[in-house]
């Protein structure tokens, strides 16, 4: 079932482009010692999130569709202008903790946690849900193949009970797998950065968090611990 479910995700590639410049270094660049981010997205929250969890020793594979973000990351430079933004990517670089790719699968099956950071508020709905729902599929395609527990973290503009009951379903069938069980899932509003012309681009202090179940939230918990951030969790849908 996961081939014939692969092979019609890559019929509307998304993010599982491998660009040549980057596909080949992604075990170089980041070590096993630590805990693995793969984050899909480069636009502000991607690289806010990329960037902080890079620089408080997270092992980051940051994952989107433009050539240019990637390899301008891979050269050190943040794909949003931004002062504070470029030295935190330098600095994570330097850490050899922060690496950029178009190839979503091999990032996933290198990660145990994935977070999605595509959408804007602003963006067409239809498109919006269009894109989250290739993604979930390759997602869901590249779970199929690991055998270990993988969390996905949802940062957009649909509600938490979009993502309950049209994009947990598709990830499941993808990947032949349960959620709560196999593989977690949470979500992140939309307004959880920003940035102005009279300020740098920042997370903000405190951040809600959604959860399909206790075992997602309290990884997410986990995860989220280590920035200097609050999270204060939503509710858990599945009791």
């Amino acid at each position: 079932m996961y081939n014939a479910l692969q092979n019609q995700a890559r019929t509307r590639p998304i993010y599982n482009h491998i660009h040549p410049a980057t596909s080949s270094t992604i075990g170089n660049d980041v070590s096993a010692q630590n805990e693995r981010i793969s984050v899909i997205g480069l636009g502000l929250m991607g690289t806010l999130l990329s960037v902080s969890f890079a620089n408080n020793d997270h092992k980051v594979i940051a994952i989107d569709m433009d050539s240019r973000k990637v390899n301008g990351v891979n050269q050190n430079h943040s794909p949003i202008q931004d002062a504070e933004l470029e030295q935190a990517v330098v600095s994570a670089r330097l850490k050899r903790n922060l690496v950029a790719t178009s190839d979503l699968h091999n990032a996933i099956l290198q990660t145990e946690v994935t977070l999605v950071c595509i959408g804007k508020m602003e963006s067409d709905e239809t498109k919006m849900m269009k894109n989250m729902e290739t993604v979930c599929q390759q997602i869901g395609a590249t779970l199929a193949t690991k055998g270990q527990y993988h969390l996905v973290v949802i940062h957009s503009a649909l509600k938490p009970t979009t993502c309950e009951t049209f994009l947990k379903p598709i990830i499941e069938q993808w990947s032949n797998k349960r959620c709560g069980k196999d593989f977690g899932l949470c979500y992140l509003p939309l307004h959880v950065a920003h940035k102005s012309q009279y300020s740098s681009a920042k997370l903000h202090d405190s951040i809600l968090l959604g959860a399909h179940d206790n075992k997602s939230a309290n990884a997410a918990t986990r995860l989220f611990s280590t920035l200097d951030i609050g999270l204060k969790s939503v509710g858990v849908a599945a009791k």
